[in-house]
């Protein structure tokens, strides 16, 4: 079978996922209803269809309209909440009056309807299936591997390489996610997934911000997108074959496929979805967070320093453990501080179920709320020296990591979401971004391969654009 024979196979099936919703989606139908002033359509459209204008455009949003602002997008009235008071009362307070926004409807096609796309009881079901596998002794047990393959993987380094560092913790985080929790070995197939995923993530993602509108249509981007969705099937449809074959093994796909809900086991479909989910969710956020740490220590010698002496006291050399974990709160800040810059997660909405009063303004059913952490984080009203990379900004006076120092209102630090849609995967990421990062950077600081100023750009997830080329350097 033909690339372009599986890609167009691929069609009918996002086309079907797109139109499935598990819980009725009401139109906002109301024109006469008084809106907060935000920016004109034109404006929002031209910046939201360019990658790397969007994310500074929530920032000029956020210091316009610091409480709210409101903007229309291809029929679709959106609010953007920039007052922490006003995303507390949106996301707690009225958490049982909102479902995921647009965005999620075009990633259906992607992923599935996979426990971030998944809604009511549905997305409740799943969860309380997958949350075993996100328990903390389950992390430990995975915490050796993620050593293990971090080792193995820096055996392909050598002083003076050039490498795009994107692209090796898109490998590595990939080949961790397989063996953690599927009991595969991604190794082999790193390099197609990555350039699949890339493709889908960049190619989508500008459509994905206004809507499913990309998949309805033939277009080249349909088609190239279609390629890459193909390639991702094929080999998680492979990986479900191998462990139908092999048995309850005990690892998350196992739990997947033997599970049973109400008497009736799930689908390869279903479990296809959640695997899809899990790969793209559980690495590609946590490659990112790498990627971004290694610029910013490359950027500043000095807090390269400041985290390798903490390394050199706790570990003397040695690779990290998951009781290492603790003795290590200058890496954990670290890492806060890069997903406080360039949080991976840039923005997401949620829609409401029912009309709802915020600031003054009523939001009808409908309509779609938008958060940027993006620019919350880096707003000026929040944090001092908001654009500065200081991470002992998460240390109280005794040196131990506090996520509270920073002293920010609840609703501004949001990076991996929000109540009861809170990333099931939180801690498995700190653990394998600060177990990666200590026993990398004990004996690694790659420079930046050139002086340009690295742009981020928007592609579901916060990317550098056009990679990050680093030179590897041996401390």
């Amino acid at each position: 079978m033909t690339d372009q024979v599986r890609a167009n196979n691929a069609v009918p099936g996002a086309l079907a996922r797109l139109n499935h919703s598990d819980i009725p989606i009401p139109s906002e139908i109301r024109s006469k209803v008084a809106r907060p002033p935000g920016p004109s359509t034109a404006k929002a459209l031209r910046n939201f269809l360019s990658p790397r204008r969007a994310p500074w455009f929530m920032v000029g949003l956020e210091r316009e309209y610091p409480e709210i602002a409101h903007m229309r997008m291809l029929g679709l009235n959106r609010y953007v909440l920039n007052s922490p008071e006003l995303i507390v009362e949106a996301f707690t307070n009225n958490a049982h009056e909102l479902i995921k926004g647009p965005a999620y409807d075009g990633l259906k096609a992607v992923v599935g309807n996979g426990l971030l796309t998944s809604e009511g009881p549905i997305h409740l079901a799943n969860r309380r299936l997958a949350q075993p596998a996100f328990h903390r002794d389950r992390i430990a047990e995975y915490s050796r591997s993620m050593v293990e393959l971090t080792l193995a993987h820096e055996r392909s380094w050598s002083p003076g390489q050039q490498v795009d560092m994107s692209s090796e913790m898109t490998a590595l985080t990939l080949t961790i996610v397989g063996r953690t929790l599927f009991g595969t070995d991604l190794s082999d197939d790193a390099s197609d997934v990555g350039h699949a995923l890339r493709k889908m993530l960049h190619v989508t993602s500008r459509y994905l911000a206004l809507g499913p509108t990309l998949w309805r249509y033939p277009s080249p981007a349909r088609n190239q997108s279609s390629k890459a969705l193909a390639t991702m099937y094929a080999v998680v449809n492979r990986i479900i074959a191998e462990h139908r074959v092999a048995g309850d093994n005990g690892d998350m796909l196992s739990l997947l496929l033997f599970a049973q809900e109400d008497g009736a086991e799930f689908t390869d479909a279903q479990v296809r979805d959640e695997v899809m989910t899990l790969v793209l969710a559980g690495h590609e956020t946590t490659a990112m967070t790498l990627t971004w740490t290694w610029m910013l220590l490359a950027s500043h010698e000095d807090q390269a320093q400041w985290l390798r002496a903490e390394l050199d006291a706790v570990l003397a050399g040695r690779p990290p453990t998951m009781d290492d974990i603790a003795q290590l709160p200058r890496t954990r800040a670290v890492i806060a501080e890069a997903i406080r810059l360039y949080p991976p997660i840039w923005l997401y909405g949620r829609r409401f179920l029912s009309d709802v009063e915020l600031g003054g303004w009523l939001l009808p059913a409908g309509v779609n709320a938008m958060i940027s952490p993006f620019a919350m984080h880096r707003s000026p009203r929040w944090w001092p020296n908001a654009t500065n990379f200081q991470p002992d900004r998460w240390l109280d006076a005794t040196g131990a990591f506090d996520e509270h120092q920073p002293g920010v209102p609840r609703g501004v630090w949001t990076p991996f979401g929000w109540g009861n849609r809170k990333c099931i995967g939180e801690q498995f990421a700190w653990t394998e971004a600060m177990l990666v990062i200590a026993t990398l950077a004990q004996t690694w600081s790659p420079r930046l391969a050139t002086s340009a100023p690295v742009q981020p750009e928007t592609a579901i997830t916060l990317r550098p654009k056009g990679g990050l080329p680093m030179v590897l350097q041996r401390v």
